[in-house]
């Protein structure tokens, strides 16, 4: 298969938290630069479906036709395939090579089904396959994240720096930073709502009476902080309750 096919839907957030997973299990959730080959060597691969054997190959180009590699599916083994083309440009930092290495190995995380192949001239998706359930749109989800160390990105302003620190393509570069601007202002919004609701909330709190003092001093500890209670007097200081008014006389 050469195009797209319908996928179990995903939100961009759950293709970023299976990237996260991916990283982890691999051993590189804190490094900047991923050593996707090395990656692929190992001898399996978390998937959402569970550990898998994986089957890294790479092939002679004229094997591929028109495909920089593909991700088939067999029981309880994972076969990534790329040209060897893709792998000597991974292998000196060519951020697009790099990006189609990660890309095959979201297939192979996330999809179960008919063999994925990363068409040269692009991956075409029928009109009826909404992003969410698309294949190919999930994967390209997922090689920028799995590439990229969030905590670093943070500190970045604009894709190119991002293509530049991570060795990925500017086009999957552009495809992450939309993204962390979309979830930067998804958090300034929330924060403006919470600051709203706080300030509401503060608006329609009761407001505490102030307490009237009378002009006398406390017979138990001196200071003037003597109120009505009903028939009785409290000094707000001690805690004081007293049946008489604190020069003597009872009170009215």
């Amino acid at each position: 298969m050469t195009g797209d096919y319908r996928v179990k839907a995903l939100a961009n957030e759950e293709i970023r938290a299976f990237a996260k997973k991916a990283r982890e299990f691999f051993g590189v959730t804190d490094v900047d630069y991923v050593d996707v080959l090395s990656c692929l060597k190992r001898p399996t691969i978390w998937t959402a479906r569970g550990l898998r054997v994986l089957n890294f190959q790479v092939r002679p180009d004229s094997e591929f036709a028109d495909d920089y590699g593909s991700t088939s599916y067999g029981k309880g083994i994972v076969t990534i395939a790329i040209r060897q083309s893709v792998y000597d440009e991974a292998f000196v930092g060519v951020g697009r090579a790099r990006n189609t290495v990660a890309h095959e190995v979201g297939h192979a995380v996330m999809h179960e089904g008919p063999k994925m192949s990363r068409r040269i001239d692009g991956n075409i998706t029928p009109k009826w396959i909404q992003p969410f359930e698309s294949a190919e749109h999930q994967a390209k989800v997922f090689a920028p994240a799995f590439l990229i160390n969030d905590a670093t990105a943070q500190a970045l302003v604009n894709a190119e720096e991002i293509s530049v620190r991570f060795g990925i393509s500017l086009e999957s570069a552009k495809i992450y930073f939309e993204q962390l601007i979309e979830r930067r202002n998804r958090q300034k919004s929330a924060e403006r709502v919470r600051q709203m609701a706080e300030e509401f909330r503060a608006r329609i709190a009761p407001v505490q009476p102030k307490v009237q003092y009378l002009q006398a001093l406390c017979s138990n500890c001196g200071n003037a902080t003597i109120f009505p209670i009903g028939i009785k007097f409290m000094c707000d200081t001690c805690k004081t309750v007293s049946d008489r008014f604190p020069d003597g006389d009872a009170g009215e």
